[in-house]
C-alpha cells in the first residue's frame, strides 16, 4: 500500500480546478465502476493512488480527487463547508480534528 500524502482534516489545494478543501476520506485506490466507458476511464488520474473525499469551500460540494491534483494549501483560515460539523470538532492551528478517532 502506497500512503497518502494527505490526511483527514488537512486543508489542501485541488490544481485542477483552483478550488481548496478539508480531507474527510481517503482511499487507498480507485475502483471506477464496471459500467464506466473504456474512453471516461482513460482520461482519469491513475486509480493506482490514493484518493481523497474533499469537501470545497465556500460551497456544498464534496468531491473526490486523485492525489496527482493536491498539493497542501498555503492559506490556513478554516473551511467554509456545511458538513464541517458531521466531521470535525474543532479547527486548530491550520487543520481539523475529526470529529470521531479510528482504531
Amino acid at each position: 500500500m502506497r500512503n497518502a500524502a494527505f490526511a483527514i482534516g488537512q486543508i489542501i489545494h485541488v490544481r485542477d480546478v483552483d478550488m481548496r478543501g478539508v480531507v474527510v476520506d481517503v482511499d487507498e485506490h480507485f475502483e471506477p465502476p464496471s459500467d464506466l466507458s473504456e474512453s471516461v476511464r482513460s482520461s482519469l488520474p491513475s486509480p493506482e493512488q490514493p484518493w481523497y473525499y474533499v469537501l470545497v469551500d465556500g460551497s456544498e460540494d464534496r468531491i473526490y480527487v486523485a492525489e496527482e491534483s493536491v498539493q497542501p494549501d498555503a492559506d490556513d483560515t478554516p473551511v467554509e463547508h456545511p458538513g464541517i460539523e458531521q466531521f470535525f470538532r474543532n479547527f486548530d492551528d491550520g487543520r481539523y480534528e475529526p470529529q470521531y478517532r479510528l482504531n
